[in-house]
């Protein structure tokens, strides 16, 4: 009944995981907001880590709980319904719940983006004191635009036509869920695309990037179907998927070139390879997928000149070189962890707190979701496409070692959110590669992961992300034609006066409509009374308000007679 052999992984496993409590309570961990926010969830879940020791040792549990019975015993075209529906519905009641259903924090400059090019314009003329309004918006040659590439805007776009944005970013989700499935089924084999499948959709991470509208889908969903076109090229031998990658790859970076540079590169050499090593293939495959990706280069070389005024310049340019530059050095990025700019500490600094929030945010397992992922390498029999996943996911780590900031929010690693699915393909992988039957005690994980961690997760949201008390109180007093300047809480940056002002106008400013003039509410940052007087100026016809918080938990919206 029981495998008295656990015992002694019971023991050792009791005091390491109250050590592991003790030691990160400790209060010089709650400095910084989001890392509470990590350590918060470790405690969450590093308790249970005995318990489902425990639970797993009991063998008659362990026939009960092997997934992979369950999964192999499902019609292929029932399990792809039900993971697309789960997911559609999951995200959804997400973005919904914790989101509103409204962009927050980087999504609101591309859901800006989107309701331009909605209104059939690439750029609009800037308002008069654009200092009032989003921040991350440029200017130049009267040309007011997002900074970044435009493709995800475009799909917001079609959202704001239909007026359910919202969707969009589920349904890419969604969809990229069956495309992984394929994706495992040509490379490996039916059940590993459905357990590798299954790992993804209960992934946070997964899960709470996209149900927001962060551009970081888009970049997911083309990279991913990039990804499944190589390898129907290769599995094939038919050109013409190459084509398709090629396309896939290019409008990912029309949408986020960071990632998909990287993906670019990789894919490409793999695909090289691959046509080295198979008589069977020519060079055409790789000549095409170059093909494929040229015009959305050439699309974002015109876009750049048009916007900057040189083809090699993003509007990142016209934003803030030091906040968006790549590379060490003094002037690269603001300081963080106490370092100014950017050098190799801080990248170690910022990997090793990457690291931990991935060991967490992947599964929702405490401490262990990465522990899988070596283990086809220590094995002899891994092959090219466990090969693939490691160096897409090598690439990206190099990558963002040259960059300054961590990029971790309550949604998970995000800037790493492309090689989720990688580390999914490899954490299966290693899976299988054991010697030993682990999978039911990754049933318990899971369960844990459900019952614990994901609901711990939407709590933070509570206090993260969308802010709709300005927007709210406007509706409930039933004001029309006014300007309303939204005052951030002055006091301490303390966490909860943070997670304030953060959020405080970026949750209303992308209600502005494009024409300040034809909006019934022109929402603006409060810049004090005497800059504040210029908007003034401007709609003498307007009543002005000014909405600010009290304290923390108490707001109040009120005439101002300057």
């Amino acid at each position: 009944m029981f495998d008295k052999k656990g015992i002694k992984y019971l023991l050792i496993i009791i005091p390491i995981s109250f050590l592991i409590y003790v030691f990160t309570g400790q209060a010089f961990f709650s400095t910084h907001p989001v890392f509470n926010y990590y350590i918060q969830q470790l405690h969450g879940v590093i308790l249970f880590l005995p318990v489902v020791i425990f639970l797993y040792n009991i063998l008659p549990l362990r026939k009960i709980l092997d997934y992979s019975k369950y999964l192999r015993n499902v019609k292929e075209i029932h399990f792809l319904i039900g993971i697309f529906l789960i997911s559609i519905i999951a995200t959804n009641l997400i973005s919904y719940y914790l989101y509103d259903h409204i962009p927050q924090g980087d999504d609101v400059t591309a859901f800006y983006q989107a309701k331009i090019i909605a209104s059939g314009e690439r750029w609009i003329p800037p308002p008069k004191y654009p200092q009032f309004f989003i921040k991350e918006m440029v200017q130049n040659n009267n040309k007011w635009s997002w900074m970044k590439p435009i493709g995800h805007a475009l799909l917001l776009s079609i959202g704001v036509l239909l007026k359910i944005s919202w969707i969009i970013c589920p349904l890419l989700a969604s969809l990229s869920l069956l495309i992984f499935y394929f994706l495992l089924k040509n490379v490996f084999n039916s059940i590993t695309a459905r357990v590798g499948t299954v790992f993804l959709l209960l992934s946070p991470t997964f899960l709470f990037v996209s149900s927001s509208m962060l551009p970081q889908n888009s970049g997911f969903f083309f990279s991913l179907l990039s990804t499944f076109f190589i390898a129907k090229t290769i599995k094939t031998k038919k050109a013409i998927y190459s084509l398709f990658s090629g396309l896939s790859i290019g409008f990912a970076f029309f949408s986020r070139p960071q990632l998909p540079t990287v993906f670019l590169i990789i894919l490409f050499v793999f695909l090289c390879i691959s046509v080295i090593r198979n008589k069977e293939l020519t060079i055409y495959p790789a000549f095409l997928f170059v093909l494929g990706f040229m015009p959305f280069l050439f699309l974002q070389l015109i876009d750049n000149y048009l916007l900057t005024g040189n083809p090699f310049r993003y509007g990142y340019w016209l934003y803030s070189l030091k906040a968006n530059a790549m590379g060490f050095g003094a002037g690269r990025g603001s300081s963080s962890f106490g370092i100014y700019g950017h050098n190799f500490t801080k990248a170690i600094i910022n990997l090793i707190y990457n690291g931990f929030a991935w060991s967490l945010h992947l599964f929702g397992w405490p401490l262990l979701s990465l522990v899988f992922i070596p283990i086809p390498f220590i094995k002899k029999t891994k092959n090219q496409w466990e090969l693939l996943a490691m160096g897409l996911i090598m690439g990206t780590t190099i990558f963002w070692m040259f960059y300054w900031f961590h990029g971790i929010s309550p949604m998970g690693p995000k800037y790493y959110y492309e090689i989720t699915p990688f580390l999914v393909i490899l954490t299966v992988r290693g899976i299988d590669r054991l010697k030993i039957n682990i999978r039911p005690l990754i049933t318990l994980f899971f369960l844990i992961n459900i019952f614990v961690y994901i609901p711990q997760t939407t709590k933070v949201f509570g206090k993260w992300g969308t802010n709709l008390n300005c927007y709210n109180l406007v509706k409930k007093e039933e004001i029309h034609n006014t300007i309303v300047f939204v005052r951030n809480l002055q006091s301490s940056p303390k966490m909860k006066y943070f997670l304030i002002n953060l959020f405080n106008y970026s949750s209303v400013s992308f209600r502005n409509a494009l024409n300040l003039e034809e909006g019934d509410i022109i929402y603006a940052k409060d810049l004090g009374e005497e800059e504040n007087k210029l908007l003034i100026k401007l709609y003498p016809d307007r009543k002005v308000y000014l909405f600010e918080y009290l304290d923390e938990t108490h707001y109040h919206l009120k005439p101002l007679n300057y």
